[in-house]
């Protein structure tokens, strides 16, 4: 259901905070735990643990339980709605928009297209062996995803702030800072990736081993991203941009794997999924309750895009060599 201008209730700040962080941390540790402690845990199904299957449905299972109990059943559960009041700053409402569907579509591909590999490095670096097209590919394509996540974010607390101006603050402050770190990783995992070929395989997995604890400035804040979307699914709930259950949809990237070298399971998978069933419809919502704008910005727009094109041709024609 997408509405604009819709007046719905909520629950507290505490009930939210629960529902969306609480349960789902708590859901998800919990089917951990459970099958580790039944000794399958390790044991693999479609390049996924069993561990991290259960964990993926308990904290569903527990968010879900917690939002039936806990949160109004006013009939505005699957809501999505574009609050009134003027855009605030730059991205802007149509930059806004296009990145709030762009930028997790980017991520969901990026997930699927390296799902037949195991999501911990060795595997990662492997497939550099056996697909090493895909694997490029599909870390360029999260790559850009996560870059394009910074706009749509702060597209997505600009909605926020309009009605709960505190928690888009710190959804847009944690969020950014969460995309750089993951970005700053993602060029980790880039060198890495080249390493198989220049030393082999074998060296190239010695060497990343050797330094994948190594301590760098942004040490501290990894996570942060994790817990960025825990903070826009409170602020998006408390708004009345999302209803629980997308709400939710967003809250489960709580679990989502961070790092360096991390691919797919159908855990990261299932929150690529959700995280992009709850912010492409925000994203059209908001493209559509988007004032109108000059020929000049439509002609700025298309040339941008164009001359970004221009730039990925040459470097396609060029063999994508580099030029410094």
């Amino acid at each position: 259901m997408i509405e604009a201008g819709v007046r719905v209730r909520t629950g507290s700040a505490v009930r939210a905070a629960v529902v969306f962080v609480g349960a789902v941390v708590v859901g998800g540790v919990a089917g951990y735990a459970l099958v580790e402690l039944t000794g399958v845990g390790s044991v693999r199904w479609a390049n996924t643990q069993l561990a991290d299957l259960a964990s993926a449905a308990g904290a569903l299972g527990a968010g879900l339980l917690a939002g039936r109990l806990l949160l109004p059943r006013d009939g505005s559960a699957f809501l999505v709605r574009v609050p009134d009041g003027p855009a605030a700053g730059w991205p802007g409402p149509r930059s806004g928009a296009a990145t709030l569907v762009a930028a997790p579509l980017l991520l969901l591909v990026a997930e699927a297209v390296r799902s037949g590999h195991y999501y911990f490095f060795p595997a990662q670096l492997s497939g550099m062996v056996t697909d090493p097209g895909i694997l490029l590919t599909s870390y360029a394509l999260y790559t850009a995803g996560l870059v394009l996540m910074v706009p749509a974010s702060l597209a997505l607390a600009g909605l926020i702030g309009r009605e709960q101006p505190g928690w888009a603050f710190w959804g847009a402050t944690t969020a950014v800072v969460g995309c750089c770190v993951r970005i700053f990783q993602e060029g980790i995992s880039f060198l890495a990736l080249q390493l198989v070929g220049v030393l082999g395989l074998e060296a190239a997995t010695g060497a990343v081993a050797d330094t994948y604890g190594a301590w760098y400035v942004l040490v501290p804040l990894n996570g942060t991203d994790n817990v960025a979307w825990g903070v826009l699914a409170i602020g998006a709930y408390r708004a009345r941009v999302l209803g629980w259950v997308p709400a939710l949809a967003v809250a489960f990237m709580l679990t989502h794997y961070s790092g360096v070298l991390k691919g797919t399971d159908l855990n990261s998978l299932t929150g690529a999924v959700l995280l992009a069933a709850a912010l492409v419809p925000v994203g059209v919502a908001l493209w559509r309750n988007a004032p109108p704008v000059s020929r000049w910005v439509w002609w700025g727009g298309i040339a941008s895009v164009v001359l970004l094109a221009a730039q990925y041709l040459f470097a396609v024609l060029s063999g994508f060599q580099t030029l410094g």
